[in-house]
Parts: structure tokens; sequence; C-alpha cells
């Protein structure tokens, strides 16, 4: 993106923030119920012969491959229909199709009985883990079951929503992606825009299937899995789809809003573009209506606009990412000179001077709010421009 190349120019000699100057003229889905479950132990995924399955808000495992990740000892009776799983002192039985179940001797009762399953004796997981001493937690969005015997083991901190996040510490002193991470991540040399790439599976040896940009945030459906030495995560959004690197995500700040991501989404998918050159609150509006948002009413430039939705009245709140944030500008156009206004819409929630905002100068780019007020635009404050729900 430009503004990360501008930073880069200022460690390396400024070069970049001078070429801009020159430049500047410008006014104004969660994983659903089809998902497999999966059950991990300390970390390891599982191979089940018989996949788990749900009922009545429990999962149920077979018995038997469930008692050997465990190390448990694992007996059936078939006469009786019981099943006893031993494990260092612990006992647990259970028989099919009774919600009384026995730990150490002592009854208790089940939500979901044992069951045959087509032809497979299947158990309520959470109670043989908790009933073996193991810790059994469950992630819906994931669908996802993490079984931990293991005290040292943490389990992978779940990040629903998240942002693709390329730094100045993704890169070398001109700008481009390290060597040694350009096997999941690149750019555009002609609009400098930063891109993450989405594999169809874990691993660099895999199938690219296509590339998020920097700062388009993206929902979380499956992983972690680890291979190649990347820690890698599944994200979903904007019709894209594919696995992608955890060292380019950082978890999203305040209200996931999957129009106003979309918003973002094309607005950044369209850096570089010069036709709306001097047209800041067309490109603004122009986004917003491409994810799906519904504007009326607004004037004619950025600065009616901002005193339309009081934006100074948010001047010292902190801005949310997808909102309008506005700045005073005064030019000359068609003969006319007056405060026109500039406006773009944040990427990060934070103070005015700690985000950057995609807009349109000279042509649509990212920079950041405090390198506007540089260039003496002085900061109005932030709105949102259409009913927020």
């Amino acid at each position: 993106m430009k503004s990360l190349k501008r930073i880069v120019g200022i460690c390396s000699g400024m070069l970049l923030v001078l070429f801009f100057l020159v430049a500047l003229a410008c006014p104004a889905s969660a994983a659903g119920p089809e998902v497999p479950i999966k059950v991990f132990l300390n970390g390891t995924a599982l191979v089940m012969d018989v996949p788990p399955v749900q009922k009545e808000g429990r999962t149920l495992v077979p018995f038997r491959a469930i008692g050997e990740a465990l190390t448990a000892e694992v007996d059936w009776d078939g006469s009786a229909g019981k099943v006893t799983l031993t494990l260092g002192d612990n006992t647990a039985q259970l028989v099919i199709g009774s919600k009384t179940a026995y730990v150490n001797g002592k009854a208790t009762t089940l939500d979901v009985p044992a069951m045959l399953v087509e032809g497979r004796t299947m158990v309520p997981l959470r109670f043989i883990g908790e009933s073996l001493g193991a810790s059994v937690q469950w992630s819906g969005e994931l669908r996802r079951i993490d079984i931990i015997t293991d005290s040292e083991y943490s389990v992978p901190r779940l990040l629903s929503q998240v942002m693709v996040n390329i730094t100045v510490d993704h890169l070398d002193d001109w700008g481009q992606v390290l060597p040694d991470l350009r096997q999941t991540a690149g750019s555009d040399d002609d609009t400098y825009n930063y891109y993450l790439k989405l594999m169809a599976q874990p691993g660099i040896a895999s199938k690219n299937v296509g590339i998020v940009y920097h700062y388009v945030g993206m929902r979380v459906v499956d992983g972690p899995v680890e291979k190649d030495g990347i820690t890698w995560w599944k994200l979903e959004g904007h019709g894209k789809s594919g696995w992608a690197d955890e060292r380019f995500l950082t978890e999203l700040e305040g209200e996931w809003d999957p129009k106003v991501e979309s918003a973002i989404a094309w607005a950044i998918e369209n850096i570089g573009r010069t036709d709306y050159s001097y047209k800041c609150l067309g490109f603004v509006q122009d986004a917003y209506r491409k994810g799906g948002l519904t504007l009326t009413g607004l004037p004619g430039t950025a600065k009616n606009t901002a005193t339309t939705f009081k934006a100074e009245s948010n001047k010292d709140k902190i801005i949310p990412r997808g909102a309008a944030v506005f700045f005073d500008w005064e030019g000359t156009l068609g003969g006319v000179t007056q405060n026109y206004g500039h406006v773009g819409i944040a990427l990060q929630t934070g103070k005015y001077d700690e985000i950057d905002i995609v807009s349109a100068l000279e042509e649509v780019s990212i920079d950041s709010v405090g390198y506007f007020v540089y260039m003496d635009m002085d900061y109005i404050g932030w709105a949102w421009i259409f009913k927020k729900n």
C-alpha cells in the first residue's frame, strides 16, 4: 500500500515521502453445520473411521477410537450393551440407550446416552474425556473439539474475524515482501497493493486459489493447521476462500459488519484507479453501495456531508473501522475556490492519528490520517453516513 511504501521510504531516506508530496493534488460467514466436526488431542487431529455426530447438542464419537486415543483400556460387553473405559484410577461405564452412566462406580445422568449409529457404538465425548481426567473444549464456530491431557498445552486462540495485515516488519527497505515470506504473500508493483495468498490446502506447495489484499477483513472458518513451519487458518469472505499464513493476520477490533467489510474490500480492490480523481465523496459512496449499504440525500461535497452528519461531534472519539473520516480541504475546481473537504473510509479502529484511510486523491490510495494533517488538511471528525444497524 502507498502508506506502507511511504513508511518504508521514511526509514530509507524519505524518498517516497517526497514522491507523494509532489504527487498529492487531491480535494476532496462461520462454518456452517455441514462442516465435519474435528477432534484434537493436545493439538493433534484424531483420525476416526466413523466421523463424530451431534445429537441434541452433544457430540458422540466411536468409543474404541476415543478410548485408544486417550490410551485407556477399552472393554465391550455385547450381551449387556455396556462400554467400560479405564485410565489409571478412573473408570467410566455406559450402557447403550441408558442416560445413567457410572464414573468410578458413582451414578451420573447423561444428556444423551451412548447409542448405535450406523451399527457403531458411539459415546458422548465430553463425558468420556472428563471422566478420564481430560479437559474438553468446544468451538462452535470452527466445529472443533479440543481434548487436553497435557497441562502445558493451550488451545489456540480463536481468530473468528481477522484483517490481513502486511506491516513494515514484513517488508524490505524497498517496500517488497521479505524473500522468506514471498511464498505466502506478495505485492502489485503498479499499485503498491500488498496481498496474502489463499491456498487450496494448508502448505506452501498447495495450489494458489486467490489473494486477499492488505486491510481486508475475513472470517476464519477452519484451523489452525501446522504445515511447513507455518500456522494456517482457512479464511472466507467476499466470494473468496482458502488457507492463509497466520503471520499476516490480525484480529479485528470492534463490531463485525459484513456490509461494511464488503465496502472496504471493494475500496481496496480498486487501489490505483484514477477515474475518481477529485471525486473522493463519490468514491466513498460507491464503496458503501458496493457493500450493500443504502445511502440517501448526501450533499454535493465532502465538507457539506461532514456538516450534515455532524462529524465534528465525533472528533475526540475513537474512530471505528469502516466510518467516513472527514478533513478540510480548500481548492479550486471549475474556477470556483472553496472548502470542498475530503473524505475516506477508516481501515482500523483507533484514534485519528493512529489509523489509515482509503480514499481518492489523484488516484485511489491508502494513507495515514496523520499524513493528511501534515498536508494542512485539518481533521474534522468521523460519521456513519448511512443507517448503522
